[in-house]
This record gives structure tokens, C-alpha cells and sequence, in this order.
């Protein structure tokens, strides 16, 4: 009888470990998830995963360095990411601002301020960046030799531009840019503009919905409001131009 009792203790006890070992071993595993950049393996402490599993926050363990075709991103050990299943997602501003990451990328000749958001595709790509992680807040760029503020930069898209300089891609307030042929661009002091870089047109335009854009061309004496303008690669030559209000204006 003291047998059969003790026979029966031990799969109580090997069934109650188990019952609960299992589970534990599964959310140890769970909020250890390793993240894959490139062959470079990020292993993370990620709590948040046991509620929303496929999309995380999580603390890098250990110092990484990610190789991109901008550059170099070091993440610290306890810096903050965001993954999806085991793709990396976004690294916050939050972290380059506090030290626990940094960044050397240059996109294009143009050298990315220290504090932004960067965004990455499914292919491990850096597809957007975002000035302090906000849409209201913007950073001075330099734009081949001219001071740019902008709010984000988006890179490549099926409609074929290879830059998009968004949220204020006009120039300083109060400068005037002179493009190769004499054609000079006047900014206001609200325009909202956007630039988009076509590459293998050798082409760029600029668009402001807000404020237009004053351009005045070789030869004229004033400035005539465009809606849109496109011009050659590095602010080069005046291609063409839509005046303001000759098209309903894009939201």
C-alpha cells in the first residue's frame, strides 16, 4: 500500500512539473527572442511578447553593430528596439538621444542628424527616417551643399523616386536658392514642402500645398507662384513648373 502510495506521489509530482514546467519553459523562451539583421543576431529581453507576440518591444542583450548600406547602427546592451516576429522593425529616437545607440549613416551624401527614427523594410533596409520621431518636429539637412529642413526621408518606392524629403523639404526661411541656370527659389517662412529625388530620370521636384513656391526664371524681374517645379539632379537647370492654381491642390 505504501508503494502504490508513493508510486502515486511521484506522477502527481512529475505531472504537476509538467503541467507547470512546460508553460514556463515556453515563456522563457518567449521573452528571450533572438531578432536576424543581415546574419547579425540580436537576442532580446522582451516581456511585452507574452501579450502581443508577433509585434514587440524589446532590450538588446549584449552590444550589437548593424551593418546597412548607409552605414554603420550601434546598439548598446539594454537599448530598446522594436521587432516583428524576427525581423527588426524600428529603433526609436528615444535611444540615440539617451546614449544607448548611435549611427554614422549618410543617405545619399546627405548626413543624418544623431536623435532620429529609423525605420527598417522586410529586406532589412532602411526605408524611413524620422527627425526626433515626430511629424511636427524638423532638422536641418544638407541637401547637395543646401540647408534642408525636414521632418523624414523615405527611401525607394514603387512609384519610382529613390529620395522623398517630406514635412518641410524647403529651404531655410528668408534664403533664396539659385539653381545652375540663374532660376531663383524663394521659401516662405510656413512652407510645408516636399522633395523627391528621381534618380534615374536625373530629375527632382519640389511641391508645397500650403504656401506655393516663388521661382523666378532668367530674364523675368518677379516672382511667379508655382504649385510644383522640376529641375535637374544637385539643383541644377529649371526643367518646368505647375503654377498655383493650375491643378486641384493635393492633399
Amino acid at each position: 500500500m505504501k508503494n502504490m502510495d508513493k508510486s502515486m506521489m511521484k506522477k502527481l509530482v512529475k505531472t504537476i512539473g509538467i503541467t507547470v514546467g512546460i508553460p514556463l519553459l515556453l515563456s522563457a523562451l518567449m521573452v528571450f527572442p533572438v531578432l536576424n539583421f543581415h546574419g547579425t543576431r540580436i537576442p532580446l529581453f522582451a516581456a511585452a511578447r507574452i501579450v502581443t507576440y508577433n509585434r514587440f518591444t524589446g532590450r538588446v542583450l549584449g552590444d550589437r553593430v548593424l551593418e546597412t548600406e548607409y552605414g554603420e547602427i550601434r546598439l548598446q546592451h539594454l537599448s530598446q528596439v522594436l521587432g516583428e516576429n524576427n525581423t527588426l522593425v524600428r529603433v526609436d529616437f528615444r535611444e540615440f538621444e539617451e546614449g544607448r545607440a548611435s549611427h554614422n549613416l549618410v543617405v545619399h551624401g546627405i548626413e543624418i542628424p544623431p536623435n532620429v527614427s529609423i525605420a527598417f523594410d522586410d529586406f532589412d533596409r532602411v526605408s524611413i527616417i524620422v527627425m526626433h520621431g515626430s511629424t511636427i518636429d524638423r532638422q536641418e539637412i544638407i541637401v547637395s551643399g543646401i540647408p534642408v529642413m525636414a521632418t523624414r526621408i523615405s527611401l525607394g518606392s514603387k512609384e519610382g523616386w529613390d529620395i522623398f524629403i517630406g514635412g518641410g523639404g524647403g529651404h531655410i526661411t528668408g534664403a533664396i536658392i539659385t539653381l545652375a541656370d540663374s532660376t531663383q527659389i524663394l521659401s516662405g517662412e510656413r512652407s510645408y514642402r516636399r522633395l523627391w529625388i528621381y534618380q534615374a530620370d536625373e530629375r527632382w521636384r519640389m511641391l508645397d500645398t500650403s504656401y506655393s513656391i516663388l521661382v523666378k526664371l532668367p530674364g523675368e524681374e518677379e516672382f511667379t507662384r508655382y504649385r510644383a517645379i522640376t529641375f535637374r539632379p544637385d539643383w541644377g537647370e529649371f526643367i518646368e513648373g505647375e503654377l498655383w492654381g493650375d491643378r486641384e491642390i493635393e492633399k
